[in-house]
């Protein structure tokens, strides 16, 4: 009879269930895409400074700061149809089912900080760096998250490619996103381990 990790919810459980019993995961892949995959765009933000501004103001200093962004982030993805929001240290990963809501949230983020006045010093205001991926994923409950090369790619561009008060979406996303929303992006490319990677720039310093 089955036990709970042939059942469970969680992707890498049953993975581990898998190979304990001899099973190579490869040969129920229809299985595991059927049961754990969904087709969803991942917005991943993170703050722009954390290092600098902890190593000369004091890790507390920024720490206030990032609270008032989390207030901020929260409601603006819960205002744009986020499905799920998980905060982990100065990041924010949000999943929505749609790319136009991704962006859309995504650029109310860096207008409504901007406009709440949040402050990373004296006289640098608070940004954040925002990269967003849209396809088929593989998810696994319990916070283990989303497995795919869009949420790399996500990953990649929101954490270290984007600049302050920039959003940065990959060629699948931009395919799916309404013209209204294509229109504000321009074509920029970069690398990720190694391999060439189309994506599109948006920067709130420069585009209304």
């Amino acid at each position: 009879m089955p036990d709970q990790a042939s059942k469970s919810d969680n992707l890498l459980a049953y993975l581990e269930y898998l190979i304990d019993h001899k099973i190579d995961p490869l040969d129920r892949e229809e299985e595991i895409w059927a049961r754990y995959g969904r087709t969803v765009t991942v917005l991943v933000l993170d703050s722009s400074g954390f290092s600098r501004v902890s190593e000369i103001h004091g890790v507390l200093h920024f720490l206030s700061r990032l609270v008032l962004m989390r207030r901020v982030v929260e409601r603006v993805m819960s205002d744009n149809k986020a499905a799920e929001i998980h905060f982990e240290a100065d990041n924010v990963i949000a999943v929505f089912a749609h790319p136009d809501d991704a962006i859309q949230a995504a650029l109310a983020c860096h207008q409504l900080i901007a406009r709440e006045g949040i402050m990373l010093t004296a006289d640098e205001p608070f940004q954040v760096c925002i990269g967003i991926g849209h396809g088929a994923m593989l998810h696994s409950e319990t916070l283990e998250g989303y497995f795919a090369k869009e949420m790399n790619f996500a990953s990649k561009l929101g954490e270290d490619t984007a600049n302050g008060g920039e959003t940065l979406i990959t060629q699948s996303t931009y395919a799916r996103a309404s013209v209204k929303h294509q229109d504000k992006f321009t074509i920029d490319r970069t690398q990720v381990s190694g391999l060439d990677l189309t994506y599109y720039r948006y920067s709130s310093t420069t585009t209304d």
